[in-house]
């Protein structure tokens, strides 16, 4: 079933998509990575292209943070020369 369990798909399919303002809220991440598309295939970020829109399940979101951690900490701004 294309890398999915049936329980994952049934759950997917009743979850509500987020824009990418709140997949950054959600994750914490910069939101030029949910909102740039050649930052989002970059970083492999799961999403979807409805017409001009670009939604998130944040279920896939927070599977693909779980596996990208280690990327996902180094990209973060605003933590980086914090040294006073």
């Amino acid at each position: 079933m294309n890398n999915h369990t049936q329980s994952q798909e049934s759950l997917a399919e009743g979850e509500s998509m987020i824009d990418a303002r709140q997949a950054s809220y959600a994750l914490r991440l910069p939101y030029y990575w949910f909102a740039d598309p050649k930052m989002r295939a970059a970083k492999r970020i799961p999403h979807y292209q409805l017409s001009r829109l670009v939604r998130f399940r944040l279920s896939e979101l927070e599977v693909w943070y779980r596996q990208n951690g280690r990327v996902c900490q180094a990209g973060k701004t605003g933590t980086e020369g914090n040294d006073d």
